[in-house]
């Protein structure tokens, strides 16, 4: 068995257990109440179907800690975290539903916060890319050293960018915490162009990553370009979206998960959780 199948197998069995454990607890809670059955079928659901999302979140943790020690010079989709994705699996009383992403895959505006020269070089060319003014950059990097890091690209309506610019700044950009650089095995072949500012460069790799499943500094050499400013080839942020169903009742959670390194090793924790179906626009979609 490879490691993606192992991987696909170990959620599904964690996602089970918690859903019986959940179910076992409720069914004591609510043993002789044979009142307001219907009600208490709902809050078993629920509590089932609850802790089965936060099964699926668990199973995520692992898998990114395990990546990092078995493989921490890269992260790509070709790695066994990224094969945890299911589409309406099987399980007890319903059906489960897993997303899960590099988070890192498209420039961090609040790395404008610093004086980092390659995140304003970065930020300048996404500007030029989107004919947008070049004082932009600038701009958004004076709210974001006054008021804090953003959480989402909403703020820089404030700069009189219309909805469907700010459309097109989400395929590019992202707000995360701290500087997150790029990594270029995630970047979208056009945030990849903008990076280099040589668009041949960046299909000839585009071509490599589609047939190898990664890049390495070495793809760039050859490809006669330097790694740009404010990028990489590892992720330390990641996304995760579960949606368990049981019965008639849905779950949602979506996690923004953090991988970093202490002195016992490496852990990995939630820094941001959102329940229900109104989550942040760089998470990646549910397919209904």
């Amino acid at each position: 068995m490879t490691p993606a199948r192992e991987e696909q197998g170990m959620i599904l069995i964690t996602v089970l257990l918690f859903v019986a454990l959940a179910a076992g607890v409720v069914a004591l809670m609510l043993s002789g109440e044979d009142a307001a059955l219907t009600r208490a079928q709902r809050m078993r659901d629920a509590a089932a179907a609850q802790a089965a999302v936060r099964g699926a979140e668990a199973s995520a943790i692992v898998a990114l800690r395990r990546d990092a020690v078995t493989a921490p010079l890269a992260d790509h989709a070709g790695e066994p975290w990224a094969a945890l994705a299911e589409r309406g699996a099987k399980i007890q009383g319903g059906t489960f539903d897993l997303a899960i992403a590099d988070a890192q895959g498209r420039f961090n505006i609040n790395a404008l916060a610093s004086d980092d020269i390659g995140a304003s070089l970065i930020a300048a060319r996404i500007a030029r890319a989107l004919q947008l003014p070049p004082e932009l950059a600038l701009r958004a990097g004076a709210l974001i050293r006054q008021g804090g890091p953003i959480t989402d690209l909403a703020p820089l309506a404030l700069f009189g960018l219309k909805p469907a610019t700010l459309a097109g700044l989400a395929r590019l950009a992202t707000a995360l915490p701290g500087q997150a650089p790029v990594n270029l095995n995630a970047a979208s072949p056009e945030l990849l162009a903008i990076l280099l500012d040589n668009a041949e460069a960046a299909q000839t790799l585009v071509a490599v990553r589609t047939r190898q499943g990664y890049l390495t500094a070495e793809d760039f050499q050859r490809a006669g370009v330097s790694v740009p400013p404010g990028a990489g080839f590892t992720s330390d942020l990641f996304w995760v979206r579960a949606r368990v169903t049981i019965g008639d009742t849905p779950q949602q959670l979506t996690s923004l998960l953090q991988r970093r390194k202490t002195p016992e090793g490496v852990e990995v924790v939630p820094i941001g959780r959102w329940r229900g179906a109104a989550v942040p626009e760089q998470a990646p979609a549910l397919v209904f």
